[in-house]
């Protein structure tokens, strides 16, 4: 293997180093100004040549120490010159001039620098070239610069407004925060508190439910206790009425035993006997039932209340419809010591049936010891057949109005009289469900 060849095989295992010194910023330095294309001086500085007649032509592996190159950043201000197999180590290691663009302006800044640059919010150019590299382009940049100086500034002058609207905003929100953080502090206390409060009538309901249960248990306990002590007492009662239930069974064959005997024996005799007594019976309180009614018919009596039962009910309104008129009376009774008779009058006014009261007197064996003329008050009162409940039917009322019928002393009788002051509608009576059976039950009081 020749020398080149071995150089070669040695740039390829350092580093790749050969592929970094053979681009054409490095090999185009090999040509300088008035020689030939292919020659060289080994004590030569060479610089950087953008075009080459001929790119293809290489350096070989021996002359790259002793070909002496500038650094390839030379437009971006670094002037380091070494041999060309040093150049690529120089880069990529030691080399402080490595451009790169402003992410905001788009400016080519030297890569160490671009914090500085971007701190001064992109009012530098921190870009350090070659004189004779940048004498070519000092109008054009100073153009591009211009513009940009003016795209800058309006730039700084919408972020400026941008600012400012943006602190006006950040103090509204600020205001708004701390009023939310007030009132959620507030809440808060107004919750901390709301739940001490419940918290303690919590425990408070927990304590007396707690002595609720305590009491219960013990309650359960002491019932357990008098139920334990109920069964016990039952199970003797059981024990006493089951001996109880067998003396009862042997009574009650015994019994059974005797009746069938005196039934034998005495059943003729005491069926006879008992038909008689049945009928002496009967016969005795009927007459006592008359001989009783007129002795207390007879006997002035100073009692002022009487009942009557009204039978026929719907048979003595038929009759009124019919002819107008109608009425039902009672017994004689003594009322306050006169002798009476009372009941009612159905009269018909129009399509309307009617009730009244209807008393008459009669000559009565105290007739010369009571008033005269008759001008007790009276009142009548129907009452339910069913809850008892009364009803007045007309209010106190009077008989001052009928003197010349009951002015003094009768024979006889007087004539029947009905007041009209008194009289109600049958079938406000009717309902109200007064009417059971057909019967209508009055109680008149003499006051």
């Amino acid at each position: 293997m020749d020398a080149v060849a071995q150089g070669r095989q040695d740039l390829h295992g350092r580093d790749n180093l050969c592929h970094l010194s053979f681009i054409p910023a490095c090999y185009g330095q090999r040509v300088p100004k008035g020689t030939h294309t292919y020659g060289y001086k080994e004590t030569a500085t060479y610089r950087y040549r953008p075009h080459l007649s001929n790119p293809s032509s290489r350096l070989c592996y021996g002359s790259l120490n002793r070909c002496r190159v500038h650094c390839w950043n030379e437009v971006n201000g670094c002037g380091v010159v070494l041999p060309a197999s040093q150049v690529a180590e120089h880069v990529r290691q030691h080399c402080q001039h490595h451009v790169t663009d402003c992410p905001n302006c788009s400016a080519v800044v030297l890569s160490h620098n671009i914090c500085a640059h971007l701190k001064s919010r992109c009012t530098t150019c921190l870009v350090h070239a070659a004189p004779e590299a940048c004498q070519g382009t000092d109008n054009n940049e100073n153009s591009h610069l211009a513009a940009f100086e003016r795209e800058v500034k309006e730039r700084v002058r919408e972020l400026d407004c941008r600012l400012t609207q943006l602190s006006l905003d950040s103090g509204l929100q600020n205001d708004k925060l701390a009023e939310i953080c007030h009132n959620i502090n507030h809440l808060n206390e107004t919750l901390k508190e709301q739940f001490r409060t419940a918290l303690s009538g919590t425990l408070d309901r927990l304590e007396k439910i707690e002595d609720a249960v305590k009491a219960l248990l013990a309650l359960k306990k002491t019932r357990e206790e008098r139920v334990g002590e109920l069964n016990c007492k039952l199970s003797q009662l059981s024990l006493k009425s089951d001996c109880l239930s067998d003396k009862l069974t042997e009574i009650c064959l015994v019994s059974n035993h005797l009746k069938g005997a005196l039934t034998e024996q005495f059943g003729p005799a005491l069926d006879s006997n008992v038909a008689a007594i049945k009928a002496l019976y009967t016969e005795k309180s009927e007459s006592l039932r008359t001989t009783i009614t007129s002795a207390l018919a007879s006997v002035p009596s100073d009692r002022g209340m009487h009942h009557q039962v009204i039978k026929g009910y719907a048979a003595l309104k038929a009759k009124a419809l019919t002819d107008g008129w109608s009425w039902s009376m009672s017994d004689k009774v003594y009322l306050r010591s006169y002798l009476m008779s009372w009941g009612i009058r159905f009269q018909k006014e129009g399509d309307t049936v009617y009730v009244a009261l209807r008393i008459q007197l009669h000559e009565g064996r105290e007739d010369d010891f009571v008033h005269w003329p008759f001008t007790k008050e009276l009142k009548l009162c129907v009452i339910h057949p069913e809850n008892g409940q009364e009803r007045q039917l007309c209010g106190k009322l009077t008989t001052e109005d009928s003197k010349k019928l009951y002015c003094g002393p009768i024979e006889g009788s007087k004539v029947s009289v009905y007041f009209v002051s008194t009289m109600v509608e049958s079938s406000d009576i009717e309902h109200h469900v007064y009417i059971k059976e057909d019967q209508l039950l009055l109680r008149l009081e003499v006051l």
